[in-house]
């Protein structure tokens, strides 16, 4: 399972790929103590919220990248997880107890970030419009 960026079609709902471009940039992110830290390389183009039981109950926005885009710069130690193990690990701070983003999996090897787009300095989540994911019939 390869994560690929994907777009929103205005037409009809359906994604369509869309290629990396000028858009994109370096966001910092961290949780509320700052003992997590990290960095996010994307065009934020495509927020979204799930309405699986777990989404629902923290109410996040989040971005999905390749895990290329991703780098953990802190904290590895401050964290722990929560998660199926076979397809995702949900990492928040055991300190301040931010979830800050999800490690997506395919046959055990990590192929993308989930991040909380509340934790990247410089966005602005509630001017954003998510597109919404079924996760409750996933």
């Amino acid at each position: 399972m390869a994560i690929e960026r994907r777009a929103a079609s205005p037409r009809d709902g359906d994604h369509i790929h869309s290629k990396m471009g000028e858009g994109m940039k370096k966001y910092h992110g961290h949780c509320h103590c700052g003992a997590v830290q990290f960095e996010l390389d994307s065009e934020l183009n495509l927020p979204m919220q799930c309405d699986c039981s777990y989404c629902t109950r923290r109410a996040t926005i989040f971005q999905m990248e390749p895990i290329t885009n991703f780098q953990l710069l802190k904290g590895r130690d401050e964290m722990t997880r929560y998660g199926s193990k076979e397809i995702s690990d949900h990492f928040f701070c055991k300190t301040c107890g931010i979830s800050t983003f999800t490690y997506l999996k395919d046959k055990g090897a990590v192929v993308g970030a989930v991040v909380n787009l509340a934790c990247l300095d410089g966005t602005d989540t509630a001017r954003m419009k998510p597109m919404m994911v079924d996760g409750k019939n996933l």
